[in-house]
């Protein structure tokens, strides 16, 4: 059902295509890497799926200061770190391992449980990340969006949704027959930007109902405007087929 949060009106940027996306989300990241890149690292949640990946290879080729960068995966599946389907291992083959950055990976082992692992990620976050009386503020976080309007690993209907009291946790994706390890809203709405990556018509209707719903369901993808954070969806125009016009 729909909540009682009265969301802010979306901030949308529309590009012509995928490539264009991919440039213009890298340009972003990377100005906002400079432009608070001081004494303190900038934490930077990295996401998985398919869209942010020509964004990495856009990326991978800019002058950034990652030396000053420390980042971490705004979720991830629990597999071992080189397994095809890990976030990490995406992330590190296509940008981290080519830069000077700190990436704090997820700490899998054999034998150890996804929730123990999800307890010990968490502590390296609280390390690694600024913080103030409310909790850990991480700088930027970029997430994706599926075609459930699904972000993070944050699933319709899943128990991970609820969860305020944990800045990141475990939850079994049923559909799916495995663990997810995610961030979660009360750790995301802290952040100081977040930037949803959306590209191609199998995300469009979703990305219309998580921006402009009509019914009283909430996907979870609008939930992350739920928070002080403020959020910047970068999409490209199949993305945005059934949006407003005065949004594209």
């Amino acid at each position: 059902m729909e909540d009682s949060y009265s969301y802010p009106a979306p901030d949308v940027a529309v590009f012509a295509d995928g490539a264009a996306l991919a440039s213009g989300a890298a340009g972003l990241i990377a100005g906002f890497i400079r432009d608070h890149a001081n004494n303190d690292p900038v934490t930077v949640a990295m996401a998985g799926g398919s869209t942010p990946v020509a964004t990495y290879r856009c990326l991978a080729e800019m002058d950034i200061p990652w030396e000053k960068v420390c980042a971490w995966v705004g979720d991830e599946r629990y597999v071992p770190p080189d397994h095809p389907d890990s976030n990490g291992a995406m992330v590190g083959r296509l940008l981290m391992d080519r830069t000077g950055a700190r990436f704090l990976r997820v700490p899998w082992k054999e034998g150890r449980s996804a929730e123990r692992a999800a307890a010990i990620y968490e502590e390296e976050l609280l390390s690694a990340m600024a913080a103030d009386a409310g909790g850990p503020r991480p700088d930027l976080v970029l997430v994706g969006m599926g075609g459930d309007g699904h972000t993070l690993s944050l699933f319709p209907e899943a128990p991970a949704l609820e969860i305020t009291d944990r800045w990141y946790v475990a939850d079994r994706v049923e559909a799916q027959h495995s663990w997810r390890l995610t961030a979660t809203y009360p750790l995301v709405h802290r952040a100081k930007q977040i930037f949803v990556l959306a590209s191609g018509v199998g995300k469009a209707a979703a990305l219309a109902e998580s921006l402009n719903p009509v019914g009283d369901r909430i996907l979870p993808a609008r939930r992350l405007m739920a928070g002080e954070a403020p959020v910047t969806w970068l999409v490209d125009r199949a993305a945005a087929i059934f949006l407003p016009d005065e949004w594209t």
